[in-house]
Order: structure tokens, then sequence, then C-alpha cells
């Protein structure tokens, strides 16, 4: 059992996969099927096991919070802790972070997560930024404006949960504090993808985007 920011000491650990991530419809046992098995637990009190620790006796001691898994996407590795809504090969995502070991900015989101790209351009896509928090899955909230989408596309096996993507942006490093300075040259650290109430779609503090920034 080592403390959860061991993870930084793993991030050269590859798994290529034919998908760039999980989405919502996915479960468990889907998510084992397209990139192998986990490598790694967090459990609730923030430390890490390996997965062979996990089953010989951290699930026996604590609850799992996120199951860490590895891809290489030209050239470039991502970790990704999914959530999910129980332990069994059949629980479904609840919320998943992705995170590259070195930033892409929005004009390359298509080159390296195209599954991302496609879903922050469908039809149903709402681009929006906000001074808001959007999430407590990021493991730093990075700018003071964010960026996300909301896709307005009622998650299959719900009627109550729309999807949302929020990404930690900065500007060549620095952080971004005006709307109007997100451009496809932005930097993404991490991203998240999560599932948001319907009820909840209609926040008064997010500010809609004509222009789509990842077209």
């Amino acid at each position: 059992m080592k403390k959860f920011i061991a993870l930084s000491l793993f991030v050269l650990l590859t798994l290529s996969c034919a998908s760039a991530f999980a989405s919502l419809h996915d479960n468990r046992a889907t998510i084992a099927a397209q990139y192998g098995e986990y490598r790694f637990v967090v459990d609730n009190d923030n430390q890490l096991w390996t997965k062979a620790e996990w089953e010989a006796k951290g699930s026996k001691r604590a609850a799992a919070n996120s199951y860490v898994y590895y891809f290489n996407r030209n050239g470039l590795n991502f970790q990704m802790n999914v959530q999910y809504e129980g332990t069994k090969p059949e629980s479904f995502v609840r919320a998943q972070r992705i995170t590259p070991d070195a930033g892409i900015q929005i004009k390359e989101l298509k080159a390296y997560l195209p599954e991302i790209y496609e879903l922050a351009t469908a039809p149903e896509a709402n681009v929006f930024t906000t001074a808001n928090d959007l999430s407590r899955n990021f493991r730093e909230q990075g700018s003071p404006v964010k960026l996300a989408v909301l896709v307005k596309k009622q998650i299959k096996r719900s009627s109550t949960y729309y999807t949302l993507l929020a990404f930690s942006i900065k500007d060549e490093g620095r952080l971004i504090k005006d709307s109007q300075s997100i451009t496809p040259d932005t930097y993404i650290d991490e991203l998240i993808l999560e599932r948001r109430l319907i009820q909840e779609s209609s926040d008064s503090g997010w500010s809609w985007q004509k222009n789509n920034v990842f077209e």
C-alpha cells in the first residue's frame, strides 16, 4: 500500500488499446475488454494499491474510489482513473479522469483522443465556460475560467442524466482568466467525463458559447 502520490512513479507504464476513453455506457467488463485489467486501485482514503495487493487484502479493508488504467496514443502516455457504480463486472462507469503525461492543445484533441473530440463536436454538444467549480474529480482545478461541454443526449440506461465533459486548461503554463483567451492553442492538462443530472443543466453561472472551439 502506498500514498496516492506514488502514482507518478508509474506514469511510464502504458497499455495500448483500440479505444481512447471509456464512455458512461461502459461497465467494468467492457473496460477490461478494451484496456485489459486495471493496474492500480485508489481507495476512499486516497491510498494506492496494486491489483495484486487489492485483490489479496485491500478490498477487504477499504472501498475502492477509482480503478487506474494506462494507455498510449500516438506516442503520448495517458493515465485513466475510472469510478464505477459498484464492484461487479456489470457495474457502469460513473465518472472518469484522463490525464496525459504532457499537456495537449485543444486543436490536437482529435489526433490524441478522437472519441472525446467526436463527443465534444456532436450535434447534442453544448460548449460553455464558467467560473464555477465543475467537478471534484480534478486533481487540480486549473484556471479560474473553466471550459466544458454538456452533451444533451440522455445516457441510454438512464432518463435523468446527460454527459458532462470538463477540461482543466492553461495557456502555456499561465492561468486563463478570460473566456475570450480560450483558443484552439489552449492546453488541456486533464479532462473529466461524468454524468450530470438533467435538471442541473441550466446553471445560471454557465456562459454558453456560440463558436465551438473544438471544431
